[in-house]
């Protein structure tokens, strides 16, 4: 059996180097002696609950490092140590820094905002047949996740440039046209690191070296693995191919899969929680070296919304934007900027409380960890949590469910959706006349304005219902690995 839908996570996790941490920033040295005692006792707890080697973290609270410490084993089942000083993965939190780096290209002039894709990285090979739509997607859209790009394709050691303009566009279609929804899709990001290469002459790998790690002091963060074997000290721990399916504990680097086509979206950046510090203090208050304030700022705006059950959470430019953080049904209302990483062996949580003046870096050696209670102890450790409220989410109206009724299709699937009473329901032939039907619920679950929940093949997925025009009917049906769209348009 094979995916339908993917699972979501509500909070959003979900060159070297020299071995030299001597810009690294220094912890308080005088914080209250039981101040962090309940969090180390939260992170041994994790340590002990997810498939991981080793959790490393860092706290950053106005203008200090308060708290840098780390637990477990560099590599599982060595005894080693693991230090403040290990390398681990960053995943798609090296987005903010690829969206550093596309910025940087349209402050000096060379690219804006709305130029299209295919004039700045020309000779893409995209399907005749959906030639207009590739030729609609501009860099906003690719920076904002509103491209219509599938998110597949990736696991390749090609080169970069080759692979987005000639294998990339052949093996995935567009889904749907680009500028009318956030989608999260990795290849948006693979081709921002095309183009970065295609408009500075030089490899995406050493642009975010000279132009972003060396001038923060992030000395011993790399993209690409041979920064980390040129350090050294790097962690290894648990390996999941599959989030559903049980791993194993790797021993040697080159047991984890590699792949350079996607290093801009995340498959292989390699830093520190205290490194990532300096990045969540870049985006606090500026360093016009960099990056001219006024772009800064654009990188934490929130230019479109996720249009999940009318919750406040937005994106940025590779980076998310919200109002508040959910935790077991219960929200917090403290804005913050945010973004998680799962690779095949690691998992990392940045978080950045800007009216606090707060930032949280953790990091782990175990793919898909939880990480969530260490999030919430470290916060508890340097501030008082505000009372969680409900979520805040636009209630469900079953009056106008009928604005969701069709039929929709994706390249695989039909989806006929009905309002019955104050339900709505799905029906998905392809399933039932398989010679094994893969079983479903056929009433969606309610969860708040356009968003609903199907049960598939054992599996809880989200869909959103997403129109063209504001409150017209529905047109498209949203989820990460799929967009259906309704008979007619």
């Amino acid at each position: 059996m094979y995916k339908l839908v993917g699972t979501l996570f509500l909070t959003a996790f979900l060159t070297a180097c020299g071995g030299s941490n001597s810009n690294e920033p220094s912890p308080n040295p005088n914080p209250s002696p039981d101040q962090f005692s309940q969090l180390r006792t939260t992170i041994e707890q994790d340590l002990t609950s997810n498939n991981t080697a080793a959790i490393s973290i860092a706290i950053y609270q106005e203008g200090d490092v308060v708290f840098a410490e780390a637990f477990g084993e560099k590599v599982n089942g060595t005894g080693e140590p693991v230090t403040t000083d290990t390398l681990f993965q960053l995943g798609s939190t090296t987005k903010m820094f690829t969206a550093v780096s596309t910025l940087q290209l349209i402050e000096q002039g060379s690219i804006t905002l709305d130029d299209n894709l295919v004039n700045v990285l020309p000779q893409i090979q995209y399907p005749g047949d959906q030639a207009l739509d590739w030729q609609g997607i501009e860099i906003q859209h690719l920076l904002t996740h509103q491209s219509g790009l599938r998110d597949s394709g990736l696991q390749s050691n090609e080169e970069l440039k080759n692979y987005m303009k000639a294998v990339y566009p052949q093996r995935s279609r567009l889904m749907n046209p680009p500028g009318l929804f956030h989608n999260y899709s990795n290849p948006n990001w693979s081709y921002l690191g095309a183009l970065i290469e295609e408009l500075s002459g030089v490899g995406f790998d050493e642009y975010v070296k000279t132009n972003i790690f060396d001038d923060l002091g992030m000395t011993r963060s790399a993209v690409g693995r041979s920064g980390a074997v040129a350090d050294g000290n790097y962690a290894l721990g648990y390996q999941a191919l599959d989030p559903n399916e049980p791993g194993t504990y790797v021993t040697n680097i080159s047991q984890i899969p590699e792949t350079t086509v996607g290093h801009p979206a995340g498959t292989e950046t390699w830093s520190t929680p205290t490194e990532q510090l300096k990045m969540a203090e870049f985006l606090l208050n500026g360093n016009e070296s960099i990056l001219g304030n006024e772009f800064r700022e654009q990188l934490t705006t929130a230019h479109v919304s996720e249009d999940f059950g009318g919750l406040p959470v937005n994106y940025g430019y590779g980076i998310y934007i919200n109002e508040g953080f959910n935790n077991d049904e219960a929200w917090y209302p403290i804005r913050n900027w945010n973004h998680g990483g799962n690779t095949l062996s690691y998992t990392s949580v940045f978080y950045v409380f800007p009216d606090l003046d707060i930032a949280i870096s953790i990091m782990s050696s175990g793919a898909f960890s939880e990480l969530t209670p260490t999030l919430l102890a470290a916060l508890d450790a340097v501030t008082t949590l505000p009372a969680s409220t409900e979520l805040p989410l636009i209630p469900n109206e079953p009056t106008k469910y009928v604005k969701h009724e069709g039929v929709y299709t994706t390249e695989s699937f039909t989806f006929i959706i009905e309002a019955e009473g104050n339900n709505l329901t799905i029906t998905i032939p392809e399933l039932d006349s398989m010679p094994q039907p893969i079983p479903y619920e056929r009433e969606l679950a309610h969860f708040g304005d356009d968003t609903f929940f199907a049960e598939i093949g054992g599996e809880v997925s989200y869909l959103t219902f997403i129109p063209i025009e504001a409150n017209g009917e529905s047109v498209y049906i949203r989820n990460r690995e799929l967009v259906a769209i309704k008979d007619g348009y």
